[in-house]
């Protein structure tokens, strides 16, 4: 089974979570929570059912141009998607024994910047 959600806009690079967290500790993790529960709010739009068995997860991004770097996109970004569907129920875990794989795709939308997250259950 394959269930996929979308997260409209960009969300922050691991820069800009550095740079809060530099700026106040209270900054980078006012700023996790905001993202986390903006996140959790596209994951229960979706109405994603859970999932028990281990799975491999896409997270496609597309972004307004090609600025930022790819590693700083795809490390902030997937930690709070992540974190995201365990507190939504979405997952069990984060851990290996769950999530079996992760992998990362980049496009260009000037219009429409997202991330759309596609999660398929490993029947391995």
């Amino acid at each position: 089974m394959t269930q996929t959600f979308t997260i409209p806009n960009k969300l922050p690079s691991m820069n800009d979570y550095q740079r809060a967290c530099r700026s106040h500790w209270s900054k980078g993790s006012r700023m996790k929570r905001e993202t986390q529960d903006y996140v959790g709010w596209c994951i229960r739009a979706a109405r994603l059912t859970p999932i028990a068995s281990p799975v491999h997860i896409n997270m496609h991004f597309f972004e307004p141009n090609r600025r930022r770097d790819l590693d700083n996109i795809a490390s902030f970004a997937g930690k709070v998607i992540l974190d995201a569907l365990v507190q939504q129920g979405v997952l069990v875990d984060d851990s290996q024994q769950y999530v079996r794989g992760i992998s990362y795709a980049w496009g260009v939308d000037k219009g429409s910047p997202r991330v759309v997250v596609m999660i398929e259950e490993d029947l391995r």
